[in-house]
């Protein structure tokens, strides 16, 4: 086609789309492009394979036709199929679409040199009773992919009225039971995540408390370095304070029980409290909490909505380039029975 040619095309006015295809492109073969109100039946001859149609009538995902017959017969089908929706919304259950829209889950799945997924939504539960140590909790074989560890009064079970794979964390009338679940399961000899300077990483959990009054419980849920997994290495047993080591994540505060909170250290750091009300805990009820970083600035989340309060990736006392876990882990204040549960948890990072 000449320049000439071609700019006459651009400025050709077509008839308007009728249930008579109208071409607008052909070669000596047959038609490569056309457009109308009903989309050619299969088998109509005079499109050549790969021809597309315009359906004018046509809405999201029906308005693009692509043959992939032959000349002789056509066969036309929508070019863009319905694509699912990969997470749900910051309300739903599911992943949060704000923290997860633009991590490459498929293209880590398949090649594990450009970064690692790791999704658990806890359908094959995890059971430890009361006072185990994290090296026989592994030996009984029912704690997944996870590390886990309990105390005298505490337990961890699944609930069995939740389908969905729900694993509560319990401590009873023991005032200081302590009890945890940690990934990956040898968490006692390496951490997997890290924040490192231009490389993404996301991590979301779902979570619930059935208690928010003051002086009852000490929650963490986020990363910490490894082998953490002993009496009082994530939370002190006594007075609730987090563990001087490298960590970032959400805490409840057994001095103000119905508040999430966001903390960050590196070991004798000093424990850098970005937000102490970062959010509001509502008993009963599920909360995701969320944690995102571009490479240079670290956002948490809340319920699929992005907190005010961030950090820079190199800010005196934040852990980057520390290798660590992910935990969630209880610690209580007084001698009351406490559940606290987690649906699911969700890490990738960029390598």
């Amino acid at each position: 086609m000449s320049i000439g040619n071609f700019s006459q095309m651009q400025n050709t006015k077509y008839p308007n789309p009728s249930v008579t295809p109208q071409t607008i492109l052909q070669n000596a073969s047959g038609i490569l492009d056309s457009y109308g109100t009903v989309v050619p039946v299969d088998g109509t001859a005079g499109f050549v394979s790969g021809a597309t149609f315009k359906l004018s009538t046509g809405g999201a995902n029906t308005s693009l036709y692509v043959n992939e017959g032959s000349v002789t017969s056509s066969d036309f089908n929508a070019a863009i199929a319905d694509v699912p929706v990969a997470y749900g919304t910051a309300a739903g259950r599911g992943p949060s679409p704000l923290i997860w829209d633009d991590c490459p889950v498929l293209d880590y799945t398949l090649n594990p040199q450009l970064g690692s997924h790791v999704f658990d939504d806890l359908h094959s539960g995890i059971t430890v009773a009361a006072n185990v140590a994290v090296g026989a909790a592994a030996a009984t074989g029912t704690v997944g992919q996870f590390a886990a560890f309990t105390l005298t009064g505490t337990a961890i079970s699944t609930k069995a009225t939740d389908t969905g794979g729900v694993v509560d964390l319990t401590v009873t009338t023991d005032e200081d039971a302590d009890c945890r679940i940690a990934f990956p399961q040898n968490i006692e000899v390496a951490g997997m995540f890290k924040f490192a300077v231009g490389k993404k990483l996301w991590m979301e959990a779902r979570i619930k408390v059935d208690n928010i009054t003051d002086a009852k419980q000490n929650l963490f849920l986020g990363f910490m370095e490894e082998a953490r997994m002993a009496t009082g290495e994530l939370i002190a047993v006594a007075g609730g304070a987090t563990a001087d080591v490298d960590y970032v994540g959400f805490r409840q505060d057994e001095a103000d029980g119905d508040a999430f909170q966001t903390h960050y250290n590196t070991v004798s750091g000093g424990h850098t409290v970005l937000s102490a009300t970062a959010g509001v805990i509502t008993i009963n009820n599920f909360h995701k909490l969320g944690i995102y970083s571009d490479g240079t600035t670290i956002t948490f989340y809340i319920d699929g909505v992005a907190l005010a309060d961030t950090v820079n990736i190199s800010a005196a006392n934040f852990p980057d380039g520390e290798e660590m876990g992910f935990y969630f882990g209880i610690v209580a204040a007084s001698a009351t029975t406490i559940v606290s549960s987690i649906d699911w948890m969700r890490v990738a990072q960029e390598y």
